[in-house]
């Protein structure tokens, strides 16, 4: 199952989804910028600085972007009531610190690098118990711990997500 088709599911049962794929700099700037968005999702490369407080992700086939780059945006983003990003891609902790300087207020990211198995299947267990009315922070642990079947595989799957919160937002 793909993120699109798992991301269709979710459209079945309500949700209203826009798929910016392979977006250039500026559509994606618009689009943090105008509309109103309560989850960013992004799947795809993402890399951090070595000392994790720098971050950024490929968003099309030749452009990696700083997440500094869409700082004003993603701040007009968070304003119009964005409430969580998911950054289902490799080394995530920079792209955390990027964000909790535009006081995104809460975000899922990754670690370190991660096998797209696991984040898929991440995915898929997060949105099953998020899209049925689960608190954000049970809906992510249910999705660590059902990830035990790959550890034999892929060694510390169950550790890869993390919750970033802002300390001034509300859980």
């Amino acid at each position: 199952t793909s993120d699109r088709e798992l991301m269709a599911q979710l459209s079945s049962r309500g949700a209203r989804i826009t798929w910016l794929e392979q977006p250039q700099r500026r559509e994606l700037s618009e689009s943090l910028w105008n509309q109103h968005w309560d989850i960013l999702f992004f799947a795809g490369h993402s890399s951090s600085g070595e000392e994790c407080n720098t971050g950024e992700i490929q968003i099309n086939q030749n452009e990696s972007i700083s997440l500094t780059l869409l700082r004003n945006s993603l701040r007009s983003a968070v304003r119009k009531g964005l409430k969580l990003a998911i950054f289902n891609s490799c080394d995530g902790l920079g792209l955390a610190d990027e964000l909790s300087g535009v006081k995104v207020p809460q975000m899922i990211v990754m670690r370190e690098p991660v096998p797209d198995g696991v984040a898929r299947q991440f995915l898929k267990y997060f949105l099953e118990d998020f899209s049925k009315g689960h608190p954000l922070y049970l809906a992510v642990r249910n999705a660590r711990q059902r990830l035990v079947w790959m550890e034999k595989d892929f060694p510390c799957a169950t550790w890869l997500p993390v919750i970033c919160q802002n300390p001034a937002a509300r859980p």
